[in-house]
């Protein structure tokens, strides 16, 4: 059975194309993809991300037991921050990539669609005493507003308290006298904030945030768009630049692992940081040609890799990428990419591709 959103007659009412996802029914787009992602960019576009798993802990022992699952230091964060983490194998995959909210005596994990089961079951399978996991997930509702303008719409509702906020930071509020979470975070590379709040109060907030960005040129954006904006931003996606057969190192993540401390997988990792082969990196097409998927990449005939993931970029006006290569491979190395029975010249290029549009807002 597909689910659905709390807003999915939203989305029909709008006459986005809808298509599934990860078991969901959800907008590809409304009007178009390349329009409604740069449009992000220049003003503001809103997202139905509620398809993300939401997965709380609490009890006395959730900070020592999240502590020992996370390839990243959770001690580094303040209640009222949130962070970028990954769960490991014991194989040095990756089982999922998250955002980790601090709650102070809670923790929030906000995962992948289609990793939600999965990641229920893995943390259930390594619980320990005076912890308690609890999937929201269908109990929750997740807007995004991304791009320069968004903090304009949300002050219109929200007022100082957004003004405030400062990124990876979130802040516990209320609309129609219900508690609500906001985050100054998304997907995109852009400035941009992340709603979450109860699946039957999604339309109330979803109509206003509309109305309230009518004069700021706010998009309903779909999938599309959002896939876009996180290859345009060099942010990996679950199934094509992680999985649970792709280490951390390799997929240029070494940053969210420390090993300073003790976690499950670490062990592995070690091992795996020494014989590392391919490691992520980025591509722009020096002639016009989509790379999927899958797609080889040739150096002086030989192969060194393949395409994880490609796009046009409308805000850059190229063809670009994310691509696993040999590690030797440097920065500015021409290499081919084999579309179809065709070879097409590209560059190998670091992240991201875009910078993030200065907010109007001085943030702190």
């Amino acid at each position: 059975m597909q689910l659905k959103t709390s807003l999915y007659n939203k989305h029909i009412e709008n006459k986005a194309k809808i298509i599934d996802f990860a078991g969901w029914a959800l907008p590809l787009e409304y009007d178009s993809s390349l329009r409604e992602a740069k449009s992000t960019r220049l003003s503001c576009g809103l997202f139905d991300a509620s398809h993300m798993g939401e997965i709380r802990i609490i009890g006395e022992g959730a900070f020592r037991f999240l502590q020992r699952l996370t390839s990243n230091d959770i001690s580094l964060t303040k209640k009222g921050q949130l962070q970028y983490n990954l769960f490991i194998n014991n194989e040095g995959g990756i089982i999922d990539d998250f955002m980790l909210y601090n709650f102070g005596e809670s923790f929030l994990c906000v995962v992948n669609a289609s990793n939600i089961q999965k990641d229920y079951k893995w943390l259930s399978s390594n619980s320990i005493k005076n912890v308690e996991i609890i999937d929201e997930s269908l109990d929750t509702s997740l807007l995004s507003l991304q791009g320069p303008k968004a903090f304009l719409v949300l002050g219109e509702i929200f007022g100082k308290q957004i003004q405030e906020l400062t990124y990876m930071h979130f802040v516990e509020t209320f609309f129609e006298n219900k508690k609500i979470i906001i985050s100054r975070s998304g997907y995109t590379g852009e400035d941009g904030f992340e709603l979450y709040c109860r699946w039957e109060d999604a339309i109330n907030l979803w109509d206003l945030i509309l109305e309230k960005g009518k004069k700021y040129n706010l998009k309903l954006c779909g999938l599309g768009a959002r896939d876009i904006l996180r290859i345009e931003a060099g942010y990996p996606l679950y199934g094509h630049e992680i999985s649970d057969k792709i280490d951390p190192f390799s997929a240029s993540l070494e940053w969210v692992v420390k090993l300073d401390k003790d976690f499950i997988g670490k062990e592995k990792l070690l091992e795996i940081k020494e014989k590392i082969k391919y490691k992520r990196v980025g591509f722009l097409m020096e002639e016009p040609g989509l790379a999927r998927q899958d797609y080889k990449i040739f150096n002086s005939q030989k192969m060194i890799g393949w395409v994880s993931s490609g796009t046009y970029s409308p805000n850059l006006d190229k063809f670009i990428g994310m691509a696993f290569v040999e590690k030797e491979i440097e920065l500015d190395s021409k290499v081919e990419i084999k579309i179809r029975d065709k070879f097409y010249k590209a560059k190998i290029v670091s992240f991201s591709f875009i910078k993030r549009t200065p907010s109007i807002l001085k943030k702190k």
